[in-house]
């Protein structure tokens, strides 16, 4: 397989119904062949800019368009980190204090890039890369750390108290908004999860390799709206390829429906060699 490889992409996007606005953004790079999803994190401040988008949507959309725009032949952890530093500009741009965890704009991203024989992958939160060997075989190459952040704040808390640090008693915590404000202050941090939310710490938590085109017959991106319940990602991607995207997002919006989850936004791009 040589670098001028023909490759077959297919996205989808739907945004949340309890959405303004997409906060999910992907980018198809042809010419440097990068592919990528981003997941904003919903705010937790009210801020919008002239145009109205908020600190999610901002920072998924500015990493999109910092990777389509790319010419320059960068390794994938290099153009993630100097995205990351266009966020922190454009935070400072707007007198975001950057000092506040709860503040800052943050992205998940899961992306790829094909250079000659060989691909590589990087990923910061909850966006999944999935690929399907040659032979078949499906291997999940990211491991989500956004999952159990609730269940890892709660035992920091507990430790830093028994450490006789000032921490708000737990009843505080049963205030979802109190909650997530913690959990924020874990991005980037030891036991806590990775984020693009301009913090250089960012790039220590990044998740990345490489693996050979030769053994690769289709690379799966998604956010995590499309996570299954009950299904790990193999057995979603199976469905999908065997049957379509649309009748996976049926079964999901079905699920949601019946389970009372909140519906999030949707995003994929399937690789195909």
């Amino acid at each position: 397989m040589k670098g001028d490889t023909v490759v077959k992409i297919k996205t989808y996007q739907q945004k949340s119904p309890l959405k303004q606005e997409c906060e999910d953004s992907y980018f198809c790079n042809k010419e440097n062949k990068i592919y990528g999803v981003c997941d904003g994190a919903t705010p937790l401040v009210p801020f919008r800019d002239e145009k109205g988008h908020n600190g999610a949507y901002i920072a998924s959309h500015l990493f999109a368009s910092y990777f389509t725009a790319l010419r320059e032949n960068h390794s994938l952890q290099f153009a993630v980190a100097k995205a990351n530093e266009a966020l922190q500009s454009k935070m400072l741009e707007y007198e975001v204090d950057t000092r506040k965890k709860e503040y800052l704009w943050c992205t998940c991203i899961a992306a790829v890039q094909i250079v000659g024989e060989k691909i590589e992958y990087a990923q910061l939160g909850d966006c999944m890369i999935v690929v399907t060997f040659q032979n078949g075989t499906m291997q999940v190459l990211t491991k989500d750390t956004v999952e159990g952040i609730s269940k890892r704040a709660k035992k920091k808390r507990e430790e830093d108290r028994k450490k006789g640090l000032s921490v708000p008693e737990e009843y505080v915590f049963q205030d979802v908004r109190e909650q997530l404000k913690y959990n924020r202050y874990l991005a980037n941090m030891p036991n806590g999860y990775s984020v693009a939310n301009g913090m250089k710490e960012a790039i220590h938590y990044l998740q990345h390799g490489e693996l050979h085109t030769d053994e690769v017959s289709g690379i799966f991106i998604c956010s995590d709206g499309l996570f299954h319940p009950d299904w790990s990602l193999e057995q979603t991607v199976a469905y999908i390829r065997k049957n379509s995207i649309n009748e996976y997002v049926a079964i999901i919006e079905e699920l949601e429906g019946e389970k009372r989850i909140r519906p999030d936004d949707k995003t994929i791009i399937m690789i195909d060699f």
